[in-house]
Order: structure tokens, then sequence, then C-alpha cells
């Protein structure tokens, strides 16, 4: 006869195992599990990024004639399929991790399973050959003392619970296999959603390279007359950003001679308050290195308390600031740089351009005070709003919806984006200054 407490001592040694083993499986099915929303997130993210630029290019497309703004639109399309198509392969890879982790599962639990029945098994071969009650009967009465008699008493009923407690084990392990391979096929059938994705999104990846290809080319054959036509709208940007420049110029010197006022009036008061007197060299001497600090200061803008803390606030929301669109893609980038297709050609943007719908309305990333609203070119025009020591500047605007000195809030509407009849497309310049110096408006904002 099997003794119950071999049994029990054997089937605890194999419960621990198997309970580190769901353990360390639960830790890495949870790790996995973020990981896979966050990818399906992202995934889902990219997804309507790529539905706007089929929408932005639908509306190049109503101009016959290839134009660099449909083929920068194509582009960053093409850029985005890529980086889905990557986003896809990392699911897919983590979609295999979980699949090896849950098959591994299900062999531990099928192994498992299989020990509880052997178990199981013995014990009923055990109780066939004891299962008269006359035999248990005599069993106890022939013990050698009342202790003894208690002890194999006892012995029985541990051994009946035991054999209920099993088979409660044996039907729950059954449950939890049959719920691993649900969740397997689960798994295999998501795997061979993600792969069919994969796929498509390749193919509809070499579509749009060959239409680009096939833009390139038609770009090419009128490099001369687009050459003539970029000239022309550079040096019409280039007067635009000397007012720009000059306004913002103007700006900090009013800012810094409201400050240096301002420190010479406290500095008198706090003479007056001490020494009544005539005021001596020395003093005089002192009053001069306040306003050559203030002279020394050429890219920050001096501000009265009230405007250093929405400076302050304006700093802090680096990288969180809400775009000047409610819906965009960065067609240029800021600083120095080759045309992205026609060679010779650099670009000097102060800023970054923003391609939107036609018709879409520029509304402010910050708190803050019209600074300046001024006629560009083609009668379009530019919004400058100053927040504290930072200056935000709008333009390629068709209509303006502010005036100078007005108070403005955050996502407040301030006009609406110029759209270019000529290649039907709609771009907003957006620029960040801290006083005379240009920031780059791709860093500040939300990502």
């Amino acid at each position: 006869m099997i003794k119950p407490s071999t049994l029990i001592n054997c089937n605890y040694s194999l419960r621990i195992l198997i309970v580190f083993a769901a353990i360390a499986f639960n830790s890495h099915f949870s790790f996995a599990q973020t990981d896979k929303t966050t990818l399906q997130e992202n995934k889902k993210k990219i997804e309507q990024e790529i539905q706007y630029t089929n929408n932005l290019l639908n509306e190049t497309k109503k101009n016959k004639q290839t134009s660099l703004n449909q083929l920068i639109i194509l582009k960053n399309q093409i850029n985005k399929r890529q980086e889905l198509i990557g986003n896809i392969n990392q699911e897919l890879n983590v979609i295999v991790d979980e699949i090896t982790t849950t098959q591994k599962t299900v062999e531990q639990l099928s192994q498992e399973l299989a020990t509880l029945k052997a178990e199981y098994a013995q014990m009923i071969i055990a109780a066939n050959r004891n299962r008269s009650s006359y035999n248990v009967m005599m069993f106890i009465f022939a013990s050698e003392n009342f202790n003894q008699a208690y002890q194999r008493l006892k012995y029985y009923q541990q051994y009946a619970s035991y054999r209920k407690k099993q088979m409660i084990l044996i039907e729950q392990t059954q449950n939890k296999l049959t719920h691993k391979k649900i969740e397997l096929e689960t798994q295999k059938q998501s795997q061979k959603e993600l792969l069919t994705s994969n796929e498509n999104e390749k193919k509809q990846l070499t579509k749009e390279q060959e239409v680009k290809n096939k833009a390139v080319k038609n770009l090419q054959q009128k490099e001369k007359e687009l050459l003539k036509t970029l000239r022309k709208k550079e040096a019409e940007a280039k007067k635009l950003q000397k007012d720009i420049e000059r306004i913002i110029a103007e700006e900090v010197r009013k800012a810094r001679e409201a400050a240096i006022q301002r420190a010479e009036k406290a500095e008198k008061a706090k003479k007056k308050a001490v020494k009544p007197d005539v005021i001596t060299a020395k003093e005089i001497e002192k009053s001069k290195v306040v306003e050559e600090k203030f002279k020394k200061t050429a890219d920050i803008m001096s501000a009265t308390p009230e405007e250093l803390e929405l400076s302050a606030s304006f700093t802090n929301n680096k990288g969180r600031l809400p775009w000047p669109l409610e819906k965009g893609i960065i067609s240029g980038t800021f600083g120095t740089h080759a045309h992205p297709e026609l060679h010779g050609i650099v670009i000097n943007n102060d800023g970054i351009d923003i391609t939107t719908n036609r018709g879409s309305n520029v509304r402010a990333v910050f708190g803050g005070e019209v600074a300046a609203v001024i006629s560009g070119p083609n009668g379009k025009q530019v919004v400058i709003i100053r927040h504290g020591n930072y200056l935000t500047v709008y333009s390629n605007l068709e209509s303006v919806y502010v005036k100078r000195g007005e108070k403005v809030s955050t996502k407040q509407r301030i006009g609406k984006v110029y759209t270019d009849e000529d290649d039907n497309k709609t771009i907003l310049q957006f620029q960040i200054w801290k006083g005379t110096a240009k920031m780059n408006p791709a860093e500040w904002i939300a990502r």
C-alpha cells in the first residue's frame, strides 16, 4: 500500500516547481502584453497618419501636373509605410515569443496532468485492494494500543481526503490546459493575420515607390521651370523674413529698455531709502553696470515678473506644446540643408513648414500677447505672439482673427492658412524665437 505521506510529499515538490514556472511565465506574459499593447497603439497611430497623408495627396492630385509638394508628401507617406512595416514586424516578434511561451506552458500542464492521473490511478488500485470495510476494521483493531489505532484511523481519513483533493486538482489542471490550448490557437491566428497585413503593406509600399520614381522623373524634366519658381518664392520669403526679424528685434529692444528703466528706478528708490543725499560717483558707476548687463544680454528679452513666469512655463512645456494646426505633417525642416529633390539648391529655414488641409485654422501654441500682425507678399499675413521671453511666428496666413496687443490663450484660433492654387498646397510656416535666437520648433511641439 502507498503511504499518503509519500504521495503528498512528492506531489508537494511538483507543485512548488509548477508554481515557480507559473510565476516566471506570468511575469514574462505581463511584460509581453504591455509591449504588445504599446505596439498596437503605435500601429493605430501610424495608420491614421498614413490615412491623413493619403487625404493630402488626393488634394494635390487635383492639379494634374506633378508638384514638389506632392513629391514631399509622397515621400512622407513612404516613410510612414516603412515605419508601419517595422512596427508590424516587432509585433510579430512579440506574438512568436507568446506562442513559444504558451507552448511550453501547455507541455508543462500536460506533464502535470499525466503525473496527477498516474498518482490517482495508484491510489485507486490501493483502495481497491483494501476496499472491504471488514479489512479496514480488522487493520484498526489489530493495533497494539489505542494510540496506534487512532493513527491508523486518521491514516484512512487523510487518504480519503487526499483522493478528493487529487481529483479536484486533475479537473483544475485539465481546465487550465484547455484554456491554454485555446489561447495558443488565438495567438497563431493573430500571427497569421499580421503576416497577411505585413505582405499587403509591402505591396502597397512597392506601388508608392513606383509612383514616387515616376514623380521624380516628371519633375526632372521641368527642373528649370521649378528652379525659376523656387527662386522667386525664395526672394519673397527672404523679404518677409527680414520684416519678421525687424519686428522681433524691435520687441527685444523695447523689452530691454523697459527692463533697464525698471532697474534704474528700483536702484534710485533703494538709494533714496538708504541715503537721501546726492548720488555719489560710485553709485552712478553701479547704475552703469546694471545697464551694461542688460545690453550684453542680446538674445534674451528682459521681462516683468509676470512675463518671466510665463517664460518659465513656456520653457517647461518644451516637447509638449500643441501643434499650431489640428492636423498636419512636417514637410520642411529647421536649419540650413540641401533641397530634397533639386540638386545644388540650399534651403535656409528659420522654422518648420507644416502641410495641412485646405481651409485649416491656425492656433496659438501657448498663451501670450499678439506682438504684431503684418502683411507679406501676395497679401499673405503673419502673426507674431509674445510669451514672455519667447515669440512664436505663424506665416502664410490667408486671414487673421486677432489684432496687435490682444491676449490669446493656448489653442485659440488666430487665423486661416493660405492655399496656393497653383499646386493645391496649404502650408503653415512656423517659427519659435527666444529673444533674437532661433529655436527648432520640432523640438518644442508634441511628438
